[in-house]
């Protein structure tokens, strides 16, 4: 039987989903966990040669933290030694395992990701919709919503005339935004006051691009845009997920962006969100129909006062779901759990 050590440690194999990492374990739970003497690190898989010998020295003992995804000959190398590693979690935020692989690269990552699922102790998701997905395809599938990272804006900018409408999700949420472009043309039409910014820069659909005053920027890594968000001040935020959306696996994320940014948030009425918001009390759900869209746009910006109010009781939300303490206490057991496999 191994011997593992008694001062808990943390690796994190990360291969690409910094971001992940960062929200879910890093910016919450590092720098406390490490004043109570756990011992945590991130490994950078691909910055470095493969080679098994290495990459055993480093790892035996440690409890492993895998996030999205892993380089194959990582995987193997896992498989291999299982009994020499403690307690892995796969964080995960996209379920491919239930998905039907269209692409020959879609199929790989697939299989990558069973093999994945099958090394953990322990499947974390970040929303329901995986937790429900994934139930059946592992023994101990545990759920953790993203928390607040960085402080709420005092909402002063609610006071100016001038109000900022703000869509900022990635290329990967293009067709949602792309459904809702008859509304910002006919909101933008309708009101002078109002900017919507994008920040699909020049990958800007052409459907989007003949709306009035209308701003895109270029997409921001993931640094770079916490940043912007702890400068940046919207009035609204939009958050469509349509029927056909392919983002249905996110979590709730976009709605702590848009309180950071010190905005109201429109909803889609499905998950993740329909849970989350309530309805006219810290943001506005709505259905697929355009006309519904238009309608809770003409809502926040014509009663400023009930917008201001929102946005208020947004933020009281935000601090409550989004307590990093929760986060920190998620991995604080899992650091001192002595269940290791067999």
């Amino acid at each position: 039987m191994t011997a593992f050590p008694t001062t808990p440690r943390w690796i994190v194999l990360s291969d690409d989903a910094l971001a992940l990492e960062d929200i879910y374990f890093f910016l919450p739970a590092m720098s406390a966990l490490r004043k109570e003497g756990t011992r945590v690190e991130r490994f950078e898989t691909r910055r470095w040669k493969f080679s098994p010998r290495l990459a055993q020295a480093r790892l035996g003992g440690a409890c492993l933290l895998i996030a999205r995804t892993l380089g194959e000959e990582w995987i193997e190398m896992l498989e291999a030694h299982r009994e020499q590693h403690g307690r892995i979690c796969y964080l995960l935020d996209h379920d491919l395992v239930t998905a039907q692989p269209q692409e020959e690269s879609e199929r790989q990552a697939r299989e990558l990701q069973q093999r994945l699922l099958a090394l953990a102790d322990e499947v974390v998701v970040v929303s329901e919709q995986l937790q429900t997905a994934l139930a059946g395809l592992h023994p101990k599938v545990s759920l953790l919503t993203p928390p607040l990272t960085g402080a709420l804006p005092d909402l002063r900018h609610l006071d100016s005339q001038d109000w900022c409408i703000g869509f900022h999700g990635t290329l990967a949420h293009r067709d949602d935004i792309v459904a809702l472009a008859p509304v910002l043309r006919d909101i933008q039409t309708r009101h002078d006051d109002t900017e919507v910014e994008l920040m699909m820069g020049r990958h800007l659909p052409l459907a989007l691009s003949d709306i009035p005053r209308l701003k895109s920027m270029e997409a921001l890594g993931w640094e770079a845009f916490q940043d912007y968000c702890s400068r940046r001040r919207i009035a609204i935020g939009l958050a469509p997920l349509m029927a056909d959306s392919i983002n249905h696996d996110m979590s709730w994320r976009r709605f702590l962006d848009i309180t950071r940014m010190g905005g109201v948030g429109i909803y889609s009425r499905r998950a993740p969100y329909h849970e989350l918001i309530e309805d006219g009390v810290d943001g506005l759900l709505v259905g697929d129909d355009p006309a519904e869209w238009l309608a809770a746009l003409e809502r926040l910006l014509s009663d400023r006062d009930a917008t201001r109010a929102m946005a208020h009781n947004a933020q009281h939300k935000a601090h409550e779901v989004g307590d990093p303490l929760r986060v920190l206490d998620f991995w604080r057991a899992r650091s001192t759990m002595a269940t290791y496999p067999m």
